[in-house]
């Protein structure tokens, strides 16, 4: 497993004082240990020392920092974007919220040039306003929209100390309509994807490594996956419930919806309850073992759905990062294919809602062979993206 800060905590520094002190009303010295000097000496450096310090991430030589400041959303990207620095010959110090390590965020991950750091927020953000980073190669921010408005990208600075090397800073963004609209979108904000709106350019790195993943076969039974909130009142939702009732209609039962995410079975008709296994919101471990044995990845976009046009245009979704780094080929529609790397050879195309069934028939029809064909036309057409995003990432740290 990777490295992780080897900081202590409050409690820890107390327990370490303590066997200090013990070790010390041991020693030759008879008196009780609150009349000896070096008493209060260890306390000074073991405690009190330590509540003055501003806490900083562990950095060797030649270390870019990975911060992600949102943390409810967008962690997923993190491990992608170390493996490209990783590749890139740097050490790599991670900042994430503390609760998505504990989750198995970089469970699959095994590099002893990552370092993983339990800071809080209010520890990270005294850093960067304090640190002038001298000691860093980089930092790169893989939400900038949580420290400024989209909009306004130059905010984004002050989050950091007014001496900082501005070259050293590198910024995701998720959404670039906002600032594309108000004339202040900046070309050198990196986005998982190319921009399709306005002629628009950025610095294109897409993170999709997850670590060491089972790439697996084909289930006798197809196994399906879909990765978010299940409602009946969505539009793509009841899609796929259409769909799997048409499936039950024709006696077609060799198959399983599994959902992660959000949803309660009640919510699903009751004649067709028994082929979905709604899994709730798992922690990124248990998430990961869930999508290896999948076989296909659902998505039900609409081009007519104003929600979804941004997946078209300017941003991407979480869920195509799945499918590039498991190696799940997805159902989607034909509006949404090209632009996201998608084609007959590597997924399951639909033209329109009421084609769904029909796709998710081939899907299940698909014999164990034609599905390792489409996993290893995926694998090129993710590798293919790897290798640019790669490049795209040099070019840009090295200016």
């Amino acid at each position: 497993m990777s490295k992780a800060n080897e900081c202590l905590s409050c409690e820890d520094k107390s327990s370490n004082f303590m066997e200090q002190s013990s070790y010390a009303n041991n020693s030759h010295d008879s008196r009780p240990f609150l009349f000896r000097s070096s008493f209060y000496s260890k306390l000074f450096q073991t405690c009190i020392k330590a509540l003055f310090q501003t806490a900083k991430p562990i950095l060797k030589n030649n270390t870019v920092i990975v911060w992600e400041p949102c943390s409810q959303s967008h962690s997923e990207v993190v491990p992608g974007f170390v493996k490209y620095l990783l590749d890139l010959g740097y050490n790599v110090s991670v900042l994430v919220h503390p609760n998505r390590l504990k989750e198995g965020l970089f469970s699959k991950f095994d590099d002893k040039r990552v370092f993983l750091n339990k800071m809080t927020k209010k520890q990270i953000d005294k850093y960067f306003k304090t640190s002038n980073l001298e000691d860093v190669a980089g930092v790169l921010v893989t939400t900038i929209g949580k420290i400024c408005d989209e909009v306004n990208f130059d905010e984004a600075y002050n989050t950091f100390s007014k001496d900082i090397d501005r070259s050293k800073l590198f910024f995701v963004a998720h959404e670039a309509v906002h600032a594309l609209d108000n004339g202040t979108w900046r070309e050198k904000n990196i986005t998982l994807r190319e921009l399709n709106y306005k002629g628009a350019k950025s610095v294109v790195v897409n993170p999709h490594y997850f670590g060491d993943i089972k790439i697996t076969p084909k289930n006798s039974i197809t196994n399906f996956v879909m990765v978010g909130a299940i409602k009946p009142n969505k539009k793509n939702d009841n899609t796929i419930i259409e769909a799997v009732k048409q499936l039950h209609s024709q006696n077609i039962s060799n198959f399983k919806i599994t959902v992660i995410g959000k949803g309660h079975i009640k919510n699903i008709p009751s004649e067709i309850r028994k082929y979905f296994d709604i899994k709730g919101r798992l922690p990124f471990r248990k998430m990961y073992d869930e999508l290896e044995s999948a076989d296909f990845l659902l998505t039900a976009y609409n081009e007519d759905n104003p929600d979804h046009i941004r997946y078209n245009t300017t941003g991407t979704s979480g869920n195509f990062q799945l499918v590039y780094g498991f190696l799940k080929p997805c159902i989607i529609t034909k509006g949404f294919a090209p632009i996201n790397g998608f084609n007959e050879q590597n997924s399951i195309i639909y033209e329109n809602p009421q084609d769904y069934v029909n796709a998710m028939k081939r899907g299940i029809d698909l014999t164990p062979e034609q599905y390792t064909e489409m996993q290893n036309s995926l694998k090129s057409m993710a590798d293919e993206v790897y290798q640019k995003s790669l490049h795209n990432l040099e070019v840009l740290i090295n200016g």
